[in-house]
């Protein structure tokens, strides 16, 4: 929630970040007192939800309609997000300019089999990842595990947690911030799950890659492009004319 890839993006995250702040001051305790650690996570993942389903789509539609010219259903808007605004991976979004250079009618075609063969790509890295060995599935649930029992620790105030707390309440004169807390006892041990089962995975994994999704990846473009350009070739000879062809001259036979 804090990185965007386009202007829509960034508005959209904002807006969660706003909402997520509403949701948090509406549900304050009367006289204000510290808010608890379980109406922060409520509201954050409201806010979350929020932005998953309705403003998430909202900017690639915005993205779509004003920066590509193409009028995408909302239906579209979500799956496009896999493009214009991806989760997972912010650096290798796809903004599609290319889109700009096609007919109006060929755009949302274009547009659609680029995210099947992204989808295809997706599908072919699930199944790779689904193949990895089985220590390297094991760090990736013990990184669930953590951060549950992280939760559980905070909200108990229990060690190493509590100690955590303690801490900060010696440095902040008296006071202390569970979410703080939180991060702190579980992001360096995830930290180092994460690693582990990134290098059992690529260590012991046989990469297959997919021809269709990953060699050629604007091929959509390339082909409706390549159209369009024999479509405007073909109208503009149909339309010249040889100065030296004195036949249209000619009166008409009889």
């Amino acid at each position: 929630m804090l990185f965007w890839t386009h202007i829509f993006d960034l508005l959209a995250k904002l807006a969660g970040i706003a909402i997520t702040v509403a949701l948090l001051l509406l549900n304050l305790p009367t006289p204000p007192a510290k808010v608890g650690f379980e109406i922060f996570i409520l509201c954050f993942l409201a806010g979350i939800a929020i932005w998953w389903l309705l403003l998430r789509p909202l900017s690639s539609w915005l993205h779509a309609r004003l920066r590509l010219g193409t009028r995408l259903s909302w239906a579209q808007s979500r799956r496009a997000s896999m493009l214009f605004s991806p989760v997972l991976d912010l650096l290798h979004w796809h903004p599609l300019w290319e889109v700009r250079q096609l007919p109006l009618e060929k755009r949302v075609p274009a547009i659609e089999e680029f995210m099947n063969q992204l989808q295809a790509e997706q599908d072919d890295k699930a199944a790779r990842q689904r193949g990895a060995p089985a220590l390297s599935h094991a760090f990736r649930w013990l990184q669930w595990v953590v951060l549950a029992v992280a939760a559980v620790l905070t909200f108990a105030n229990l060690p190493p947690a509590s100690w955590v707390s303690e801490f900060q309440a010696r440095r902040f004169d008296g006071a202390y911030y569970p979410v703080l807390t939180f991060l702190i006892v579980a992001l360096p041990v995830t930290s180092v799950l994460r690693w582990l089962e990134h290098a059992t995975a690529l260590g012991q994994t046989t990469v297959v890659s997919n021809p269709s999704a990953t060699d050629v990846p604007h091929a959509p473009f390339d082909a409706a492009m390549a159209s369009s350009q024999e479509r405007t070739v073909t109208k503009e000879q149909e339309k010249a004319v040889d100065p030296n062809d004195h036949s249209r001259f000619a009166p008409p036979g009889r």
